[in-house]
């Protein structure tokens, strides 16, 4: 609820982007968009390994995509970052997301 009222509070002061942290499934995205509506740009943070499961369902219903790696580093092996880094971007690159 508290998230709700932070984003209703930015939204009223007019922020242009919504960067959403531990997405983890396309739901995630739409209950956020829903809330948004058209007043700002979404970003979904890539953070957990089901997020990168459900990655171009996710990246179809936001307006970019952020890699984080720091968080990535610590759900999954941190030799499988830079591997997992590139297929995010390549996704994007393939739906004309900016990452």
């Amino acid at each position: 609820e508290k998230d709700r009222r932070d984003l209703t509070f930015g939204l009223d002061l007019g922020v242009d982007w919504v960067a959403l942290s531990f997405v983890q499934r396309p739901e995630d995205i739409v209950e956020a968009r829903e809330l948004i509506g058209d007043r700002a740009f979404l970003m979904a943070k890539i953070e957990k390994p089901s997020a990168v499961q459900h990655l171009e369902a996710i990246a179809r219903l936001c307006d970019a995509i952020m890699v984080a790696r720091g968080d990535l580093g610590v759900e999954v092996p941190a030799e499988n970052v830079p591997r997992i880094q590139r297929d995010i971007i390549r996704t994007c690159r393939q739906l004309g997301k900016p990452v």
